[in-house]
């Protein structure tokens, strides 16, 4: 039986049941459509927690490198203070 026949079929049909055919297939339309919005929702969210992870990340990374910074400007003023003196002791 093809789809035609089908709808040939349900033409015939009191209009109660016509009803009930149009009501049923947007119901079920419907629910292929709020189907599939949910997954791409669920996508997109999934997204946007990657994004945020990884921007967080980077936050951490920036945070560290700066502290890193600190401690290599600071061991270089002991360096130069340390070579300072030893020049001044051995003049």
């Amino acid at each position: 039986m093809s789809i035609f026949d089908k709808v040939e079929e349900i033409r015939k049909q009191p209009e109660h049941i016509r009803l009930r055919w149009a009501w049923g297939l947007t119901a079920i339309g419907m629910a292929v459509i709020i189907i599939i919005w949910m997954i791409s929702l669920s996508a997109q969210i999934s997204s946007m927690n990657e994004k945020e992870v990884s921007e967080k990340k980077n936050k951490v990374m920036v945070e560290e490198f700066s502290q890193q910074k600190k401690s290599i400007e600071d061991a270089t003023k002991q360096m130069k203070k340390v070579l300072g003196n030893q020049t001044q002791n051995n003049q």
